[in-house]
């Protein structure tokens, strides 16, 4: 593929900004429009991604930090459409994969062109800290967004080395396992990044390097990655026993236990990878 890496770069960067786009709206058809979008650009992106390593091409996941702001949905429509059209600028018609990417395009464009019609008020981005007609206690609104940076931040950080991760393995159920983190990962993602819309201070994840996702050993990522869940627990735990509102309560609580899945799961690909060292 010709410019495999640019062609990367910027559907890394479109599906990024298509994604935050959904966030951004609130309960709507054009909001699960825009994700389901989101969702088309990410396999592309995998796609891209596995047609460079065939190719023997260098790619990252690097990439410029990002700053998005909208009043209407119409402001949101208008910044995917410029990401659209500059993914529509590097990607050729070549072969069949960039075919359909740009036939993917033609569409979300038309889609985009009908939602810059709506003047709907958009408040992901008015920081008014409160959770629609809900007001936390200031020691409880400090937690919770301190929370809600952190997690929304790691869950796409864990997107990015997952996905890497996986064109770096053969073992099959690793590659599943992985699979499967990736799509709870995007459902955290979601859930934490409607949260900061719902109060205003909806933000795109600071970028990634490759000291991140270029891991050296998976054993010990995995390591680490259990630690890390483990302590998620608590901070879920915490602010379940803190915030007064039920609805959040019992979502913390259900990521809490959650959690416990995905350590299972990663204790399963860590005993693989043990296995696999022990037979060499």
């Amino acid at each position: 593929m010709h410019n495999g890496a640019k062609k990367f770069n910027v559907l890394h960067e479109t599906w990024v900004k298509v994604l935050f786009g959904s966030f951004a709206l609130d309960h709507s058809t054009a909001q699960e429009q825009l994700y389901d979008f989101s969702e088309i650009l990410y396999r592309h992106l995998r796609w891209v991604e596995n047609a460079c390593v065939n190719a023997e091409v260098a790619y990252s996941y690097e990439r410029e930090q990002l700053q998005i702001s909208a009043r209407s949905v119409s402001d949101v429509a208008q910044w995917c459409s410029e990401a659209l059209l500059e993914l529509q600028s590097v990607m050729g018609d070549e072969d069949a994969l960039e075919q359909r990417v740009q036939q993917d395009i033609d569409y979300m464009l038309y889609a985009m062109e009908k939602l810059k019609a709506d003047s709907t008020a958009v408040v992901a981005f008015d920081r008014s800290l409160r959770y629609g007609a809900d007001e936390f206690k200031p020691e409880t609104l400090n937690t919770l967004l301190h929370f809600l940076f952190d997690e929304s931040y790691k869950e796409y950080e864990l997107i990015v080395i997952y996905s890497y991760a996986q064109r770096q393995i053969d073992d099959q159920r690793v590659f599943e396992i992985f699979q499967i983190l990736i799509d709870e990962s995007k459902f955290h993602l979601k859930s934490f990044a409607r949260m900061m819309a719902k109060l205003g201070i909806l933000s795109i994840p600071r970028f990634i390097t490759k000291e991140i996702y270029e891991i050296d050993s998976l054993t010990d990522f995995l390591l680490a990655g259990i630690d890390e869940e483990l302590a998620a627990k608590e901070e879920c735990r915490a602010i379940a026993a803190k915030i007064d509102h039920d609805e959040l309560r019992h979502f913390f609580d259900l990521i809490n236990y959650q959690e416990n899945y995905h350590i299972a799961l990663m204790e399963e690909a860590l005993e693989r990878f043990r296995d696999q060292s022990s037979d060499k």
